[in-house]
């Protein structure tokens, strides 16, 4: 059984290679599943593209046309960037599966596993969660249909499209091209940033075990002599091992950064913009229930993704941090004069702690959660006096 078919990835793996994006799919698969989709959500796209220039001078429709499109951009440009990143993230997949393979410590396994265990329930959180508001945002056209409130001028579409053809005549296919772009892009969406999950659990699990070897390279049984040969200096050698382990987790949080960061800045940015449009949106269809609980849920599942990368990101550093303060608190000081340099260097190595970036523009954590919110208000607020 391949690795990555295991119950901790293997959800991961579903969802990647329904967008074309697992980075060990056949590359014909993928180019075909990408061209698919992006015909579906593309030309969907468009027509909202065409259903918003038709009201143009029309502010408040303006407004209600922004939000879905910004959705779709989003999910285009999340499989865009896993198309550009594919090497980076075959790497970290691979350092994965390496490391569960190469460690020999039943204990160090266990922490990974418990990492890894952590992740796929939080991130099976996330798919329940965000699949959830989906459906509850996708329920919205169906009551009327049902109870056939609805007349062939009144018939409630997703969102506001123009297909320059009869859409009462084709309101099926408008219908159906409609639900099948809101699933593309909301899966594409949830697939990328469950496996960001997967990758940051991963490394935090790296740190952790960077932290039990050096308790364990600094144990009592080691220090008795501080004057011992290099050759026999058990303390010193355990430190080095330690050190190549901690350099190989900054490798692993440097291949996230390099794969994640500027996609992190089109997106905070992204949904700064969106979700003050959406509440925008929301305060004008107060009179228009079924609206305004779709202009929730999307609202919501912003907030919820903005979080859920925000958070992530805290959770590196409070782990990466942990390292630094273990070192200071363990008994350094009764150790040779050559494994004290060697902690020393590890507690500069160690301060300030390990971070991911939005561009190398700001620093990703809850901290900067906040911001973005409060911008998102602000800006509600210039859009509310300007209407």
């Amino acid at each position: 059984m391949d690795f990555f078919d295991s119950r901790n990835y293997k959800v991961n793996k579903i969802l990647l290679s329904a967008i074309g994006q697992w980075p060990y799919q056949s590359p014909k698969m993928s180019y075909i599943i990408v061209i698919v989709i992006a015909t579906i959500a593309c030309s969907q796209l468009l027509t909202k593209l065409c259903g918003m220039f038709s009201y143009i001078h029309d502010m408040d429709i303006v407004i209600e046309c922004l939000t879905p499109i910004m959705i779709d951009i989003s999910g285009i440009t999340k499989i865009m960037n896993s198309m550009l990143c594919v090497n980076k993230m075959r790497t970290l997949l691979g350092r994965i599966r390496d490391d569960f393979y190469l460690l020999s410590n039943s204990r160090d396994i266990e922490i990974l596993r418990k990492c890894a265990d952590s992740g796929r329930k939080f991130s099976t959180i996330y798919i329940y969660a965000m699949y959830t508001v989906t459906v509850i945002f996708m329920l919205t056209p169906l009551p009327p249909l049902i109870f056939h409130v609805a007349n062939e001028t009144t018939r409630p579409l997703l969102h506001r499209v123009e297909y320059y053809v009869d859409m009462d005549k084709y309101y099926f296919p408008i219908l159906i091209h409609g639900y099948l772009t809101v699933v593309i892009c909301v899966t594409s969406i949830i697939a990328t940033d469950a496996i960001f999950l997967i990758f940051v659990q991963h490394v935090c699990g790296l740190f952790i075990i960077t932290g039990s070897r050096i308790q364990r390279a600094l144990q009592e049984k080691y220090l008795t002599d501080a004057n011992l040969p290099i050759t026999d200096d058990k303390a010193y050698r355990n430190m080095i091992l330690c050190i190549q382990d901690h350099r190989a987790a900054i490798r692993f949080v440097d291949l996230i950064e390099a794969a994640y960061s500027k996609h992190f800045l089109f997106h905070a940015g992204l949904n700064m913009i969106t979700i003050s449009i959406t509440g925008v949106g929301a305060v004008t269809k107060l009179d228009d229930p079924s609206e305004l609980l779709k202009l929730i849920a999307v609202t919501w599942a912003l907030l919820f993704h903005l979080c859920f990368e925000c958070l992530n990101a805290q959770k590196l550093i409070d782990y990466s941090g942990y390292l630094h303060t273990n070192l200071i608190n363990l008994n350094w000081y009764d150790a040779s004069a050559r494994t004290k340099k060697l902690i020393l260097f590890m507690m500069m190595k160690t301060h300030p702690p390990c971070v991911l970036t939005a561009g190398g523009m700001f620093v990703l954590c809850m901290e900067t959660f906040a911001t973005i919110v409060k911008t998102a208000v602000s800006y509600f607020t210039f859009l509310r006096s300007a209407q």
